[in-house]
């Protein structure tokens, strides 16, 4: 662990999170012609542990969606495929809405920015108090079926969501988070995952 605390440590120092006039300067063409505005696409992911020995603690980290215990990270992904947020890791209860109010990228979005999501992220009335857009696919609600127009939205915001999946496989591609985390490795889980998602930003890039 002696390496991961000393790559944590000079990782930090690299400033992740990039100006808006970079981000523009890096967007891909399909992003310019149908949402030039997005300055980061949010996704969260679980990372398993072993059931803690504290019933209070295996409460607040079981999550209903995995039926395990986790811990739950928000990840930012740049239009051009750059992880350029890392949240901290939270007990795997905790709902996506929460998640990003507590991770602290609100502090980071300015006005006139977009941020794609997916449906889970209801976070459209914290944004709106910022001046950013939200931009997600459609739910059905009462209705049956989705129109023309919402298909062509969900369609066209999950092919540009691809990058957020493919930033999450490169970093399973580690394999260290493959299996559960023992318990005693809990407390270093923040740098191991961190130091993760810093290392695929030195990978080929995910767009050209």
């Amino acid at each position: 662990m002696t390496w991961i605390n000393f790559m944590y440590l000079e990782f930090k120092k690299i400033p992740l999170w990039p100006p808006k006039e970079l981000v523009q300067a890096n967007m891909p063409k399909i992003f310019k012609q149908q949402y030039p505005n997005t300055r980061v696409i949010l996704d969260a992911t679980e990372v398993y542990i072993d059931q803690p020995h504290l019933p209070d603690i295996q409460q607040m980290t079981f999550s209903n969606y995995k039926n395990s215990n986790t811990f739950k990270v928000l990840i930012g992904i740049s239009p051009d495929g750059v992880v350029t947020f890392i949240s901290s890791l939270y007990p795997g209860f905790i709902s996506d809405k929460e998640l990003t109010r507590q991770s602290g990228i609100y502090t980071l979005l300015e006005p006139g920015d977009s941020v794609m999501a997916d449906r889970g992220f209801n976070i459209e009335d914290d944004l709106i108090l910022k001046g950013v857009q939200l931009n997600i696919p459609p739910f059905l609600r009462d209705k049956k079926q989705f129109s023309e127009n919402e298909l062509v939205i969900t369609r066209r915001i999950a092919s540009l969501r691809i990058h957020v999946e493919r930033a999450m496989e490169k970093i399973k591609n580690f394999h260290i988070f493959d299996r559960s985390l023992p318990v005693q490795m809990t407390d270093i889980a923040n740098r191991l995952f961190f130091v993760c998602c810093v290392l695929t930003n030195f990978q080929e890039p995910l767009c050209t």
